[in-house]
Parts: structure tokens; C-alpha cells; sequence
């Protein structure tokens, strides 16, 4: 409540234009009105509180010309005031007399779920970010419904919790208590949930079904996460790799393997043409990211999100220039249980800073195309789930194809009930095809990433020194 908090300090300063973000309108008139109305300030005033909303009737032009007329001290609150903020008369309005309510202890409160505030407001307007319920509010809302609970299950149910508003929060847990006969579901709550957040449009909710052992191979990133993901101080890991080599496929199975709550970045939902759109966007996703934790964060097809990078490492927009300093600011200082988890197909576009160590838990780790014997082991994996014999199929060769395209050629082999070999004849290895750019990435991964796979080296023979005697 931080933010909230504050705003007693900024009315008192002279401050006299906020911006709420927050779609709660009721959480605001019960923690901030009564705030604002209990204040006495030092010369014994104190604020009055006047609200507009389209149901009141009128128009927001009239709210601010009532809010000109009316006795020093007063907080005039507007909401939804998204729908008429590229409105040029009340723009206008709040620019000219900004100042003059600011001289006579007066202010205009925006509250909306959206920050559209003008780019002529930006410098004008205060932005306050309502916090989610925290774990607090969380144990308190759950101790109310008096459900016999012992301390791990009630731990159980807060994590699972986060994330959601007030309103849903009560809502969930109602709920759950009714299909959980009495008791609370977890599950109830998880589904709902992950509604929640998926309305957001900014993450989705991962639904892993495999784990560890459906990822053949891999065996040194597979033991570096086991021996880290369980510290509290554990940030996560980076992976770069050719394309259909398994690496979101790895990243869905530490969710399933550690049972963690997962979510997927959908970078596409977070750039917006609006000015100031894409920054509120990013700042959204981020404490909403905050606020499941302990959460598995998925940011796939990392490379994609600096599209705008240029070959010398400058970026061609502020937007892509800003939302790039928010990411490394949040990669740096991310709380503690918020484990982040990357994938990208080239290193071509991402800026070298995303992946040195301390942005991650090490260096990245590099998933290449699998050797004979792990494509072997993955050929009989995926012949093992679409019932076709292995042992009693010949195998065709798997030089230069990836766990994608085996996984297509049990596919093909199974949907038009033809052998394994002459299923190979429908797949063109994108190796062949990508070789040059997969080569080029090979090179530079060599000295600045770690092999994704145990490998042995072989022994060199050392032989005797020739002396010229």
C-alpha cells in the first residue's frame, strides 16, 4: 500500500493531479476516501471528497468546472476517465487550471483500469499503481470464511491466491469452498485463477503434461536446474538453440517436474501503437508477475521482442529502447521466488547485456540438434506413444534432425500407416535448409554458452618429447 500511502504526502506537497490504476473502484472508496477525509491538515482543514462516473449523469467538462467552483481542500474523483482522455476540451481543461488547483489545496483523482493519460498530461499527473491483495489481505480474507485449515494447507492457498483482485479474490475462495464440499479447493482456485490472469492478455497460464523424463537428453542443464530451482535466490536460466531442438519443450517440463505455477509472456500483447500504452503494458505485466508469485515465467522466442535492434546494438524507438531498460531493470531486480526462464532461436537482435550471469542463475546453456544416440532414444519415445513397434521397425538415418522433426516423422509414419523410412522421405531437415544461419550460430554460441548435454571428452595420447641429442 506503499503508493496509496503516499498520496497524503503529495496533496500535502501541492500536487493536485493523480491517476489511479486500478480496475477496483470499490477497494478505492473504501482505502482512499477515507484517507483523504481523516487527514487534518496542520492549519486544522480538512479535505472533502467529490466523485463523477458516466451513471452520475452530466459530463466530466462539468465535474471539472465543479471541482473550479467549489471551497478550497476538495478531491474531485473521475472514473473510467480512459474513454475521454483524447477528449481536447477536457484536456485543455486540466492543462489551464492544473496550477491553480494546486494554489487553492484542491485535486483531480483519474481512477482507470488503463493509463492513457494524455502525452500534453504526462509531466502534469502523479501515477499510482493499486497493488494487488498481498499475503496479508490474502490470510485475512481466507480466515473469514472460519474453514478449518491447518498452517501448510492456508500456505498452500495464499500462494495460489496471488494474483487475483479483491473482488475475485472473494469470489475464488466462495467457490472454492462450495465444490471442495465444505473445505477449500486448490484446484478451484488455481483454474480460476488462471482465468484471471490470461484476461489480463499480457500472460498465459502453462499447462505442462510432461516432465524430465519426457526430455531425452540434455542432461547438464536437466542437473543444474534440480540443484538450483529450490533456493530462494534461484533467478532462472537462458537457452539459445536452433529451432524445434527442444527448448520450450525443456522450459514446460521444470513446471510439470517441480510443480510450479507457470506463466508464458505474450510479448506481442505488450506493444501497443499508442503512446505511453506500451510502457503502462509492460509495467502491468510485471507486477502482475509480482504478484503470483512464486511463479515459472516463459519468455519464448526471446529475439522476437527486439525485432527493432540494429546490427551495431542501438535500438530504432524509444518504445523498443525503453521496454528494453525495463526488462534488464526487472531482470536485475526481480523478487525473490519470480524464476524467469528464456528461449531464443539466434542470438541476432538480443542486446549482449540480457545475457551475461546475474541476469540469470549462469550463461546461457546452448541446446543443439541431438547426437545418434539420443536421437535414437527420442525416435523410440515417440514410436512408444504412437504404438508403432520399434524394435521390429527399420530405422532411417537422423543425422541433422531435430527432436521437432522426429517427433513429425512418427507422426506422418502413424496418421498414413507407412514405415518409418519412408516417412523420412516427407521431411526436409531444416538443417540443410538453415545450415549456413544454424552454422553461424554454432560459431558464436562455441565460446559464450555451455553445452545443454553432457559430453565426454576423448583422451588425447601424449607422446614423449623429441630431444636432439
Amino acid at each position: 500500500m506503499e503508493q496509496i500511502d503516499k498520496i497524503i504526502n503529495y496533496l500535502r506537497a501541492g500536487f493536485s493531479t493523480f491517476w489511479i490504476c486500478t480496475s477496483e473502484h470499490d477497494f478505492v472508496r473504501e482505502k482512499v476516501y477515507p484517507m483523504i477525509q481523516e487527514y487534518e491538515r496542520k492549519d486544522g482543514g480538512q479535505y472533502s471528497i467529490k466523485e463523477w462516473n458516466l451513471a452520475n449523469g452530466g459530463s466530466p467538462i462539468e465535474a471539472l468546472q465543479a471541482l473550479d467552483q467549489a471551497d478550497e481542500l476538495q478531491v474531485m474523483f473521475l472514473y473510467n476517465m480512459h474513454w475521454f482522455s483524447q477528449n481536447t476540451q477536457i484536456v485543455q481543461h486540466i492543462k489551464n487550471n492544473a496550477r491553480i488547483w494546486s494554489s487553492q489545496g484542491k485535486a483531480l483523482v483519474c481512477v482507470s483500469h488503463a493509463k492513457k493519460i494524455p502525452a500534453e498530461l504526462e509531466k502534469e499527473f502523479v501515477l499510482v499503481n493499486l497493488p494487488l491483495p498481498n499475503s496479508e489481505e490474502i490470510n485475512v480474507a481466507v480466515e473469514n470464511l472460519e474453514i478449518e485449515t491447518n498452517e501448510d494447507e492456508k500456505k498452500r492457498i495464499i500462494n495460489s491466491c496471488k494474483g487475483l483482485t479483491r473482488t475475485e479474490l472473494d469470489n475464488v475462495l466462495a467457490l472454492s469452498v462450495v465444490e471442495g464440499g465444505g473445505k477449500f479447493s486448490i484446484q478451484t482456485i488455481n483454474d480460476h485463477k488462471a482465468q484471471a490472469i490470461e484476461k489480463s492478455g499480457f500472460l498465459e497460464v502453462l499447462k505442462p503434461t510432461v516432465k524430465y523424463a519426457d526430455v531425452i537428453g540434455q542432461e547438464n542443464i536437466k542437473q543444474f536446474v534440480a540443484e538450483t530451482i529450490t533456493s530462494p535466490k534461484a533467478k532462472g536460466i537462458m537457452t539459445i538453440g536452433p529451432p524445434g531442438c527442444g527448448k520450450t519443450l525443456f522450459m514446460e517440463s521444470i513446471v510439470g517436474e517441480f510443480n510450479m505455477f507457470g506463466v508464458s509472456v505474450n510479448m506481442g500483447a505488450l506493444f501497443s501503437k499508442y503512446q505511453g500504452e506500451t510502457d503502462h503494458n509492460i509495467n502491468a505485466a510485471i507486477e502482475l508477475i509480482k504478484s503470483v508469485a512464486p511463479c515459472f515465467v516463459l519468455i519464448d522466442e526471446f529475439e522476437k521482442q527486439f525485432a527493432g535492434s540494429q546490427s551495431d546494438g542501438s535500438l530504432d524507438s524509444g518504445t523498443t529502447r525503453r521496454a528494453t531498460g525495463r526488462w534488464l531493470d526487472f531482470l536485475q531486480k526481480r523478487p525473490e521466488g519470480v524464476y524467469i526462464s528464456g528461449t531464443a532461436n539466434s542470438f541476432v537482435g538480443i542486446p549482449n547485456e540480457y545475457l551475461r550471469p546475474g541476469r540469470w542463475d549462469t550463461s546461457p546453456f546452448f541446446i543443439d540438434y541431438p547426437n545418434a544416440k539420443v536421437a535414437t532414444a527420442i525416435l523410440k519415445y515417440y514410436c512408444k506413444k504412437a504404438d508403432i513397434d520399434f524394435d521390429n521397425e527399420e530405422k532411417p538415418v537422423l543425422t541433422n534432425f531435430s527432436p521437432a522433426e522426429i517427433e513429425a516423422l512418427v507422426h506422418i509414419a502413424s496418421m498414413r500407416g507407412i514405415t518409418l523410412i519412408q516417412a523420412s522421405d516427407s521431411i526436409l531437415p531444416q538443417a540443410k535448409v538453415m545450415g549456413e544461419s544454424i552454422a553461424k550460430l554454432r560459431s558464436w554460441a562455441e565460446n559464450r554458452t555451455i553445452p545443454a548435454d553432457k559430453f565426454v571428452m576423448k583422451k588425447k595420447k601424449i607422446s614423449r618429447r623429441k630431444v636432439d641429442v
